[in-house]
């Protein structure tokens, strides 16, 4: 990326009007604003390092607001993509200074903000509220209780992916296409289109992080514009988090989510004890972080009993659930044994504790 060789020229148009020009201008900063120094080109570069001076320390304050928004769910200043005048005043505005402020002493060092917001005592704090919080913290806005919120549509694949192992780690490099409903391509584009057909990668291309997805903005991928992700036909800094049943409708029939579910059951038969209880605690540690309390635990197992059953008398049902997705399944397991696991896993991994942080 270079600059042109000749400056660009722009000019006063008088009211606006674009044949009507008057004065020439030169990049400038508003005067309401911190001076452009002179020893700084007056390009894209010299703008980057007139932002990151520490005169200006608004560039500071919005980036760590919008990482506050992402750790608890809504920003110090709530309106995070407008800081002015027709914006939310701070709920703790010492507290946004403060951030910036080490954000920029660190370095700019975006690991460790992330760091300080998440072994604070404020955001491990419990999520559980009692009458006397909702009284005087209703909004949660001066976080009297621990953040909960659904996660961002690609953290929601991520994280199933990861539970299961599927997780591809590879970094960088071209775009993927994971499982998606046929169709969707075909419905708007042309018929000159180099991308009018759909046809989903092999291997490791279908377990790439949600970022590395190819994204085509008429028509995004559907399992996470369901939940919320921006289409990308223009900049959203704060997303919109909806409750549907079309979003329990995808994690829980979804050939991502069954594939992952499906392999968490098979890591859980070959590497947890032979025992219901020892099977079903390797699952929920992979997905909640914890064992389950005996009440949920007895829940669970009369789910799994019954699915066990119904497999058991339905063996084609259980050869359709274990078929799905590419990931190999072990021939030798008992395949109605198999796709109860995996019908057991993917209730969990439906969970409100699973799919909310």
């Amino acid at each position: 990326m270079h600059e042109k060789e000749t400056p660009a020229m722009a000019f006063v148009l008088d009211r606006g009007e674009y044949d009507k020009r008057q004065d020439e201008v030169s990049p400038n900063t508003p005067a309401a604003l911190p001076a452009f120094p002179d020893e700084l080109p007056r390009d894209r570069l010299g703008l980057a390092q007139w932002l990151m001076r520490p005169e200006n320390p608004l560039t500071a304050r919005v980036t760590v607001n919008r990482f506050w928004q992402e750790v608890f769910g809504v920003g110090i200043v709530r309106t995070s993509g407008d800081f002015g005048v027709a914006g939310e005043l701070p709920s703790n505005q010492e507290l946004l200074d403060w951030l910036a402020v080490e954000f920029r002493e660190s370095g700019w060092d975006v690991k460790e903000l992330f760091r300080l917001m998440l072994t604070s005592a404020t955001y491990r704090q419990s999520a559980v509220s009692t009458p006397e919080k909702n009284e005087r913290d209703p909004e949660n806005r001066l976080l009297a209780r621990g953040p909960r919120y659904r996660m961002d549509a690609e953290m929601v694949r991520d994280y199933a992916l990861a539970a299961s192992g599927l997780l591809s780690g590879t970094i960088g490099g071209p775009s993927v296409k994971p499982y998606q409903p046929e169709g969707i391509w075909e419905s708007i584009a042309m018929d000159s289109s180099n991308t009018r057909f759909y046809k989903p990668d092999s291997g490791d291309g279908l377990y790439r992080r949600s970022m590395y997805w190819f994204w085509k903005r008429m028509a995004p991928p559907a399992s996470l514009e369901i939940f919320n992700a921006p289409t990308r036909e223009y900049c959203v800094v704060r997303r919109e988090r909806t409750n549907t049943a079309l979003q329990a409708l995808v994690t829980l029939n979804d050939e991502q989510y069954v594939e992952a579910a499906r392999v968490l059951a098979q890591s859980a038969l070959k590497n947890a004890g032979q025992t219901i209880d020892e099977r079903v605690d390797y699952i929920s540690r992979r997905l909640l972080l914890r064992s389950l309390r005996p009440d949920e635990a007895e829940i669970v197992t009369n789910s799994f009993v019954e699915l066990a059953a119904y497999y058991e008398e339905h063996p084609e049902d259980a050869q359709q659930v274990i078929n799905v997705g590419e990931a190999p399944t072990d021939p030798v397991m008992s395949v109605p044994e198999l796709a109860a696991w995996t019908m057991l896993t993917n209730e969990l991994m439906n969970l409100d504790e699973v799919l909310c942080k």
